[in-house]
């Protein structure tokens, strides 16, 4: 398997075996229709001002035949345009809102409260790796994330606020390996990208079973998703074979190695499971994202490379990623 190795691939596995039991998974509302041709831009059905910089939008997606919800918090500064910075939740995210909003886990409201910068929060997709299915999902009907977040809602946040034309885009986990195909498969779209705690092994037959634990939300599984094993579309979604997608993309990738950090401290909630299952989810996505480095690297990618010597696979390390990725992320977006 060369740079991909199989002890990599068999850990993060094992890891994401473990995190579907223990984490638990959200199930998004069916599609109500067949798919629709995919339109150039999605539209505003709804608008709700949740705080005096947090609105929520439902945003109606041609190619889905839905409305989607979708978060966006405002600069602290209403002195000019700013960038946009999309945030992907993982495979615990939520059908109302994105974990990334919520305080006790991406506190993302305390954090950009004094940023200049719009920030995103598209709702669902958990399950999915936000791209483009060929058949519809048991659960969540038509599914074309990719559609929608690159092609769908950018010129609705661009036309209803006074953004710069430059975007960035990041997730955790599972929504860190979408956030790099979307980047990828789309380039010219984003000026950075950021991979928190991901793992990137798509191709390779470990890879494969990743992929099934990742879109198991609703019994769905991988081929419903790219069709047989193997075939072009599972191709042209593999990082490894496209990597050169992503040149001219500030590529931002960060993990801890498993092993108890700061934050695992007596009488944290849900420690023991913490300590386990986020060790053994982190070590696998550390392995994945030192696969991933060097690949890039070698296809003239720009990586920023930030590995921690402590750390699991929770939103306490997260959020001291998004700090530490944002000087990366913001030089970006000017």
């Amino acid at each position: 398997m060369g740079i991909r190795s199989r002890v990599g691939s068999a850990v993060a596995a094992a890891a994401l075996a473990a995190s579907s039991l223990a984490l638990g998974t959200a199930v998004a509302p069916a599609a109500a229709q067949a798919p629709s041709a995919p339109a150039a831009t999605g539209a505003v059905t709804a608008s709700e001002q949740v705080t005096d910089r947090l609105v929520r939008l439902e945003v109606h997606s041609p190619s889905m035949g839905r409305d989607v919800p979708v978060m966006v918090m405002l600069p602290a500064h209403d002195d000019g345009p700013h960038g946009v910075y999309y945030l992907l939740d993982g495979n615990s995210g939520q059908t109302e809102s994105n974990n990334w909003l919520d305080p006790d886990r991406g506190d993302a409201a305390r954090f950009f409260a004094d940023k200049d910068v719009y920030t995103v929060y598209p709702v669902g997709g958990t399950g999915t790796l936000y791209t483009d299915w060929q058949q519809e999902h048991p659960k969540f009907g038509t599914v074309k994330w990719e559609t929608f977040l690159t092609q769908e809602l950018p010129p609705v946040i661009d036309a209803r606020f006074d953004t710069n034309g430059k975007n960035a885009i990041g997730g955790i986990s599972s929504g860190a390996e979408g956030a790099l195909m979307l980047a990828e498969r789309n380039p010219g779209l984003y000026q950075a990208v950021a991979g928190y705690s991901g793992c990137y092994n798509t191709l390779e037959p470990l890879g494969k079973e990743i992929t099934d634990l990742v879109v198991i939300n609703g019994n769905a599984n991988s081929e419903l998703m790219w069709g047989p094993y193997g075939s072009p579309d599972w191709h042209a979604h593999d990082l490894f074979a496209n990597a050169a997608g992503l040149r001219g993309t500030t590529v931002y990738l960060s993990s801890g190695n498993g092993l108890p950090g700061p934050h695992e401290k007596p009488g944290v909630p849900q420690l023991e499971r913490r300590v386990v299952i986020g060790g053994l989810l982190e070590a696998g996505s550390n392995l994945c994202t030192n696969q991933l480095v060097p690949v890039l690297q070698n296809a003239g990618v720009h990586v920023v490379r930030s590995a921690q010597p402590v750390g699991e696979h929770d939103w306490p390390y997260w959020r001291d990623e998004l700090a530490r990725s944002w000087p990366v992320i913001e030089a970006r977006l000017q």
